[in-house]
């Protein structure tokens, strides 16, 4: 698996839990104090995200940082 396929899976993965929890690309971006075009970036794979950012993420969505990375290899 490329970095880029990593990438995109791990925004698949984000948006999934955003979805399960009805909650919207503007309020998770608002939440993670992002910028919605940050945020949708992320998801679409088209973001290098750091471990700050990742745990931003988990929190706002009520997850471990774990539950964001686990499973995409």
């Amino acid at each position: 698996m490329t970095d880029e396929d990593y990438l995109i899976k791990l925004g698949k993965k984000i948006k999934e839990i955003r979805l399960s929890n009805n909650i919207s690309q503007v309020e998770l971006a608002n939440n993670c104090d992002f910028e919605k075009s940050n945020m949708n970036r992320i998801e679409a794979g088209r973001a290098n995200t750091t471990i700050v950012t990742l745990r931003k993420i988990a929190t706002a969505l009520n997850v471990k940082v774990i539950d964001l990375i686990n499973d995409l290899d």
